[in-house]
C-alpha cells in the first residue's frame, strides 16, 4: 500500500499548514477512529450496569452491544471530523495559503509514499474486519443487522490497525523523531498566528468563529514569548522550513524536497516552455492580472488619501489624551503597513503581466520564424545600446560573491569524514558542481556587461574575462584573469577564492 490519506490543502506550501512527518497520519482527523472506538468501549460496561438494573430480564452479550455502539458512534464521528476538516481548510488555512502562494496545492484524497505509515495500518486493519465480519452472515439468529456488524468490525479492525501500527513505529523509534519534528513545526506554526492577527485585511475574511480560534492561539498562547522571536525564530530554535511563497529566490533551502534533493533548483527549459505554451489560458491569465492590478492600484490610492487625511487630522489636533494620541499613532502605522502590501502586491502583478506579455510575444516570434528584434522586449527610458548597467552589474556581482563562499562550504563538506557528510558525500559533490556552473554563468553576464560598458579593455581591468589566458593582471580585486576560465570550467575543483592569489587544485572528495 504505502500511502497517505487525506492531504490538506496547501500541504508543506505555508508555516501554517506544515507537511506532518512520516510515519504519522497526514491528516490528524483519522484518529476520531480510535476515539469512536475507545468511547464505545467505555459505554459497554455503563450500558450493562444501567441495563441490568432497569430491565433485570434483558440479555444482550457485551460484544454484540460493542459492535453495535462502535457501528453508531464511528459514522457520527467521521462525519464530525469530516466536517470540521473541511471548515478548517476552506474557512481558515486555504485563505492564509493563498495570500503568500500563487498557485496552492489542492487537497487529494490520497497519494504513494516511499515508506509505510499508520495510514496502511489502518487499511489494513480495516480489510481485516471486513474478513471478519463476512462468517457472521451465516450465523442464525443475530439480533444486529449486516450492516451494523459491517459498520461496527470494520471501523474496529480500522482502529486496531492505527494503535498496531503506532505502537510498531514506536518501538522503531520512527514515531519518536516524528513528534519531535512536529512538535517544532507546532512550535514555529504558533509564531504565524501572531502575524495573522494583526493583519486585519486579512482577518476580515475569516468567519467569527475562525477569528475567535486565531485571536486564542495569536494572544493567548503566545502572549509570552519575546518580541523579537517573531521576527527571528531562528534564534530561539523554532525555525522551520522555509514557505514557497512568491518571488522566491534562485536558490532554494538545503532541505529541499521537491528538486530531486538538490540545494539549487533546476532552471527551467524556457523553449519547451514556450513550446507548452497555452496561448488562449496565457492571454486570460494576463488580463485578469491586468484587472487585479488596476483593482488593487485603486484601493492603494484610497488607502494613501485615507492615510494623508489621519495625518492632517493627527497634525492639526491638540491631544489632550495619551491613549488617544498613541491609538492614532497606531492608525497611522497600520494604514501605511496595508498600503505598502496592497502596492506590493500591485508590483507583483505587473511583474506577471510583463512576463505573460513577453511570453506570447516569444511564441509568436517562435511560431512565425521572426527575426531576433520580435523577440525583444521595448524599452521606453533606456536605449540598450548606451546605457550603463552599473546596477546591473553589481545586482550580479552579488551573485558571485555568494557561490564563491557556497563552494567553500561545498569543499569543506565533500572532504568531511563525519559519518553524516560521508553518507551524503555523492550530493554534495553534485551540489557543489552545480554551484561551480552558476558561478561561471554569474561570471559571464558580469563579463558581457562589462565588455559592453567599458571595451574588453574595461573587462580585463575588472578581473572579469571569461575564457581569456591573459598572463598579465593581478588587478583591483587579486584576480589572476587567465585562471578564471581555466580553473572555473569542467576542471576539477579548485577553491573558488577570488580574493586571494593562490589556488588549490585539490581534488574534492580525495583525501
Amino acid at each position: 500500500m504505502v500511502v497517505r490519506l487525506f492531504i490538506p490543502p496547501g500541504e508543506g506550501q505555508h508555516h501554517i499548514v506544515p507537511k506532518r512527518p512520516e510515519p504519522l497520519p497526514a491528516n490528524a482527523t483519522l484518529y476520531v477512529i480510535v476515539a469512536s472506538t475507545a468511547l464505545a468501549a467505555a459505554n459497554v460496561p455503563i450500558f450493562a450496569a444501567v441495563a441490568r438494573r432497569a430491565v433485570p430480564d434483558f440479555r444482550i452479550a457485551r460484544t454484540a452491544y460493542f459492535i453495535r455502539s462502535v457501528a453508531v458512534l464511528g459514522p457520527c464521528a467521521a462525519a464530525a471530523g469530516a466536517f470540521t476538516n473541511i471548515h478548517y481548510h476552506r474557512g481558515f488555512t486555504s485563505i492564509v495559503v493563498a495570500e503568500t502562494v500563487k498557485d496552492p496545492a489542492p487537497a487529494k484524497l490520497w497519494e504513494k509514499t516511499e515508506r509505510y505509515t499508520v495510514e496502511d495500518g489502518c487499511i489494513a486493519g480495516a480489510a481485516a474486519g471486513m474478513l471478519a465480519f463476512l462468517p457472521t452472515l451465516f450465523m442464525r439468529r443475530v439480533r444486529t443487522s449486516w450492516t451494523t456488524r459491517l459498520l461496527g468490525m470494520t471501523n474496529i479492525g480500522a482502529s486496531v490497525g492505527i494503535v498496531t501500527s503506532e505502537a510498531y513505529f514506536q518501538y522503531t523509534g520512527e514515531r519518536q523523531k516524528a513528534l519531535k519534528e512536529l512538535e517544532r513545526q507546532r512550535r514555529r506554526r504558533s509564531l504565524e498566528f501572531h502575524h495573522i492577527f494583526w493583519n486585519k485585511l486579512l482577518m476580515a475574511k475569516f468567519d467569527p468563529m475562525i477569528q475567535q480560534y486565531v485571536r486564542h492561539n495569536g494572544i493567548f498562547r503566545a502572549y509570552h514569548l519575546p518580541a523579537e522571536v517573531y521576527e527571528a525564530p531562528d534564534k530561539y530554535g523554532i525555525a522551520s522550513k522555509p514557505t514557497a511563497e512568491k518571488g522566491e529566490s534562485i536558490t532554494a533551502s538545503a532541505t529541499a524536497t521537491e528538486n530531486d534533493g538538490r540545494f539549487y533548483k533546476v532552471a527551467k527549459d524556457h523553449l519547451e516552455n514556450l513550446e507548452a505554451l497555452d496561448v488562449e489560458g496565457t492571454k486570460r491569465d494576463v488580463e485578469a492580472c491586468r484587472q487585479e492590478r488596476q483593482m488593487l492600484l485603486k484601493e492603494a490610492e484610497y488607502m494613501y488619501h485615507e492615510l494623508t487625511r489621519r495625518q492632517h487630522l493627527f497634525c492639526t489636533t491638540v491631544h489632550t489624551c495619551e491613549d488617544d494620541k498613541q491609538r492614532q499613532l497606531r492608525e497611522l502605522q497600520l494604514l501605511s503597513i496595508a498600503y505598502n502590501r496592497i502596492r506590493t502586491k500591485a508590483e507583483e502583478l505587473d511583474r506577471s503581466v510583463l512576463y505573460g506579455t513577453a511570453w506570447l510575444q516569444q511564441k509568436t516570434a517562435m511560431d512565425s520564424n521572426g527575426p531576433p528584434s520580435a523577440w525583444l522586449s521595448r524599452t521606453t527610458l533606456c536605449d540598450p545600446e548606451s546605457h550603463d548597467p552599473a546596477v546591473s552589474i553589481a545586482e550580479m556581482q552579488k551573485f558571485q560573491e555568494q557561490f564563491e563562499g557556497e563552494i567553500k562550504q561545498w569543499e569543506a563538506l565533500v572532504k568531511s569524514r563525519a559519518p553524516a557528510d560521508l553518507e551524503n558525500r555523492e550530493k554534495y559533490k553534485r551540489d557543489l558542481d552545480d554551484a561551480r556552473l552558476m558561478l561561471r554563468a554569474a561570471d559571464q553576464v558580469v563579463y558581457e556587461m562589462e565588455l559592453k560598458k567599458g571595451g574588453e579593455k574595461g573587462a580585463v581591468e575588472k578581473g572579469v574575462k571569461v575564457g581569456g589566458h591573459a598572463e598579465k593582471g593581478v588587478v583591483e580585486k587579486g584576480v589572476k584573469v587567465g585562471l578564471i576560465a581555466d580553473k572555473r570550467g569542467g576542471e576539477k575543483g579548485p577553491k573558488a577564492e577570488r580574493n586571494a592569489d593562490k589556488r588549490g587544485s585539490e581534488e574534492p572528495g580525495k583525501s
